[in-house]
């Protein structure tokens, strides 16, 4: 089977439309930009839209831009990403969860390759290329009545499958390799590598989460991380909370539990790093949430040797 980055290798320069199928976490997003960088429009812009979390008014007004006075806080004239994406890459991710109405929409869009601003009455066109991503099987969908099979034609030209991580082998360790130099530089820390009981057990992880999971995870340890070897009890310590983790908590046995006063520390160190990712790193709002003065916060976090916050 061809690995993914010679897919993208061989899809990129064709300038045809991409559709991205897989599970939540498996780097969609980041396949998409790898498209963009190694196609022939990498000097137009690429524009993100994530179609599952925006309203359908919104979502239209969105990619289609709008009129001064269109409609109430249409302060100004604005242009949609279909237009900014003229001579570049527009990625619409979650493009299941479009609605209908949209769905004919962009598909006259794709076909015509015109469109008017919402209020507007010029014709404007655009030439860009189209990238889009799903978590849900759109064959299914398209089945079932629930996608317009016209535009999953259309937009289903070049098909890429992205894995989940748990069938991507040594990619975990890689990947892991990869985040935890970027966290180390993040943190201006010095942890790690992985020792080879750690390794194992990143490995034998389902990882539901996919690579988003697998970053978070890693940038815990870092955080937490004093610094030095990463350890199977250092990983472990992140993952006994993850659903469907029995596995690890067996392979892990007694490694997982350590004395008393060494779980407290890691519980304040887990609550810190918590609490600052709550309060955005605002230590006026960490003490107010937390119920202890900025002061002691300041102490615990210097004693922790945790950064990001001001």
């Amino acid at each position: 089977m061809m690995s993914l980055l010679a897919q993208i290798e061989q899809v990129a320069p064709l300038d045809a439309t991409v559709l991205l199928e897989g599970e939540s976490g498996t780097g969609k997003e980041v396949i998409a930009r790898l498209i963009h960088a190694y196609g022939r429009r990498n000097k137009g812009r690429f524009m993100e839209v994530t179609c599952g979390t925006l309203p359908e008014t919104l979502l239209e007004s969105t990619l289609f831009g709008f009129e001064k006075g269109a409609f109430t806080g249409a302060a100004q004239a604005t242009a949609g990403c279909f237009e900014s994406a003229d001579g570049g890459t527009l990625f619409l991710d979650e493009i299941s969860d479009m609605s209908a109405k949209l769905q004919s929409s962009l598909l006259r869009v794709l076909q015509e390759r015109h469109f008017m601003r919402i209020g507007g009455t010029v014709q404007r066109h655009s030439d860009f290329r189209l990238v889009c991503a799903t978590n849900k099987p759109l064959a299914e969908l398209v089945s079932n009545g629930n996608f317009r099979d016209d535009l999953y034609y259309r937009i289903n030209v070049v098909s890429i499958q992205l894995p989940p991580l748990r069938e991507r082998g040594r990619d975990v360790i890689i990947l892991a390799a990869h985040f935890l130099a970027h966290f180390n530089a993040k943190f201006g820390k010095v942890v790690g590598p992985f020792n080879a009981e750690a390794a194992a057990l990143l490995m034998s992880c389902p990882w539901p989460g996919n690579v988003r999971q697998l970053q978070h995870t890693v940038e815990r340890i870092v955080a937490l991380h004093s610094g030095g070897e990463v350890t199977c009890c250092d990983v472990g310590k992140m993952l006994r909370d993850m659903p469907g983790q029995g596995s690890v908590t067996r392979a892990l046995g007694g490694a997982g539990i350590g004395p008393y006063w060494k779980e407290r520390e890691n519980f304040e160190r887990e609550y810190l790093v918590r609490l600052l990712e709550a309060s955005s790193g605002n230590m006026a709002e960490a003490a107010r949430m937390s119920g202890v003065l900025r002061q002691n916060l300041y102490v615990r976090l210097r004693k922790w040797g945790i950064a990001g916050y001001s």
